[in-house]
């Protein structure tokens, strides 16, 4: 809307204005002021009367520009210049990992796509760092709380044996080391006591062949820590959390990797990856790290005549700015086999929650 006659002069007494000059323009006066110029005229027109509406452009008759107060100028700079803040790393690049400043609770979701089938499950998981020995490595405890599939609690007898036998590893004692990433279970023979108790228990209130095929099970994995170990690589919370993610990056904050996940049945699955930083904080003013790249392809198919299998990995994570705590993962990785296989992975902390309570 164009306005040709000139207003009556508004008395804006109660506005901090700045009054313009012949030749000045939106974007020059912005400049001069320190101003963005869009938010220079996003405030203006809030409290200008219509005809005074800027546009483009300063009209013709304009006398006054309505500016912010000075408190909201230094806030809103402050924000433009947070929000172009740099990453800070430690020397030779490293994406420093202080571990004990981890103590914390997270929503975890994961979506299975197996063909036609999709499933969800949902937990709390809790993660605390205990100690740091002197060679670097760091002793974590992990805690699960109650597990919802497809949004309800399991109620069947069959999901109750399930979940009484994995209740036997919580609480889960693991070794991290320098770079986070998970590297042997801590409190093996504690687990292993545990069982003996629950076996009684499982015995007493199950019995049948799926009774025992769930003992036998469980007893084969916990014959000793590599095998417990080895059983737990296909828990997709300790895969993605403690990922190895703290490592030394190149001067452009990037690097060619190797991931493995526990995509395939009783396999890891191998993507060659572009690891980096986004050197400059996001708008939530989070570190942002990420790994993108292609399945590796084992080779068994070509030598068949099939062609070679094709997948992606994509993840996403999100780090506190000051601490480097982990708030948030989004991961997701496919191949595409005659059936397609994807796990979709979501880990965000509470304690903006836990806060707001």
């Amino acid at each position: 809307m164009y306005y040709i006659d000139k207003p009556e002069k508004s008395s804006y007494d109660k506005f901090r204005i700045y009054k313009i000059k012949k030749g000045d323009t939106l974007e020059s006066v912005a400049r001069d002021l320190g101003i963005d110029a869009q938010e220079l005229r996003r405030y203006h027109n809030m409290y200008c009367e219509i005809p005074d509406l800027i546009e483009a452009d300063f009209k013709s008759y304009l006398e006054y520009l309505i500016l912010a107060p000075e408190k909201s100028i230094e806030a809103k700079k402050e924000q433009t210049e947070k929000k172009y803040q740099k990453v800070s790393l430690a020397s030779n690049y490293t994406l420093p990992f202080v571990a004990d400043k981890i103590n914390n609770d997270y929503q975890v979701n994961y979506t299975t796509v197996f063909g036609d089938d999709v499933d969800t499950i949902e937990m709390k998981v809790s993660v605390k760092w205990l100690a740091t020995d002197r060679n670097n490595y760091h002793l974590f405890e992990i805690n699960k709380g109650s597990i919802y599939v497809n949004n309800t609690i399991p109620d069947t007898v069959m999901d109750e044996l399930a979940a009484k036998t994995a209740s036997v590893l919580y609480p889960l004692k693991i070794v991290v080391d320098e770079s986070g990433k998970w590297v042997d279970i801590y409190n093996y023979d504690e687990i292993e006591n545990r069982w003996k108790d629950t076996k009684e228990e499982v015995l007493d209130y199950f019995e049948g062949e799926v009774a025992e095929n769930y003992i036998e099970y469980t007893e084969y994995a916990l014959e000793n820590s590599e095998r417990l170990f080895e059983s737990l690589s296909s828990d997709y919370f300790l895969r993605a959390f403690f990922n190895g993610i703290y490592v030394s990056y190149t001067s452009n904050y990037s690097f060619q990797n190797e991931v493995f996940f526990p995509l395939e049945k009783d396999e890891e699955s191998k993507f060659a990856v572009q690891q980096k930083i986004d050197s400059i904080l996001d708008e939530s003013n989070l570190v942002k790290v990420e790994q993108k790249g292609d399945y590796v392809d084992s080779g068994g198919e070509a030598s068949f005549g099939f062609d070679p299998w094709k997948g992606k990995f994509n993840a996403s994570y999100f780090l506190d700015e000051h601490s480097y705590c982990i708030e948030k993962i989004n991961l997701e990785c496919s191949i595409e086999y005659d059936e397609p296989i994807k796990v979709i992975v979501q880990i965000e902390s509470l304690k903006n929650e836990v806060t707001q309570n």
